[in-house]
């Protein structure tokens, strides 16, 4: 095992330990269960880890280059997210038309997929419903931006994370069958 590796390692185990700590409150009698769970956690971060011909960290499981990139993106959009459902959900007056949209992929099975189709329902007033042949249905509260930009970008973005390129095409639309 590289030293890189090894210093990546022991940093998620570290973190994965002090997440374990603070929601167990520290208790002791809970390291038991914990440290199995975070040896699980570090095997199968170690498995989702992807050779790269340039040497960099990783953290949880994510390159430190890209994640650095990505997380200011990702929080902006997840606030984004929640700010515009609350409104949504505590207005008189319901400003939605629910519809479902087709998105082809662009990143290839693996991480990257997993991390863009998880991200998608914290972009505001999506949700990723479905799955099937290369093509992410979406769901809307309100009909997307033209060809999907907001899902385009977020698919360029994720790719950028894990230093990938993704070209993208036009998406359908339609009403919620």
């Amino acid at each position: 095992m590289r030293t890189l590796q090894l210093l990546s390692l022991s940093v998620k185990g570290l973190l994965l330990g002090i997440v374990w700590w603070s929601l167990t409150d520290g208790s002791v009698v809970s390291w038991s269960m914990g440290i199995p769970v975070i040896l699980i956690a570090l095997g199968w971060m170690f498995q989702q880890q992807r050779p790269s011909p340039l040497p960099s960290l990783w953290l949880l499981g994510y390159p430190l280059t890209g994640l650095a990139g990505f997380l200011p993106y990702f929080l902006r959009e997840s606030l984004r997210g929640g700010i515009d459902v609350a409104r949504l959900a505590l207005s008189p007056v319901m400003r939605i038309d629910p519809r479902f949209s087709t998105y082809s992929l662009h990143l290839p099975e693996g991480p990257a997929r997993r991390t863009f189709i998880n991200t998608v329902s914290l972009l505001p007033g999506t949700l990723s419903a479905d799955l099937s042949d290369g093509q992410l249905i979406v769901h809307r509260l309100r009909p997307g931006p033209a060809n999907d930009t907001d899902l385009q970008e977020c698919e360029r973005r994720v790719a950028r994370l894990f230093g990938m390129t993704a070209c993208m095409t036009q998406a359908k639309d339609g009403p919620v069958p």
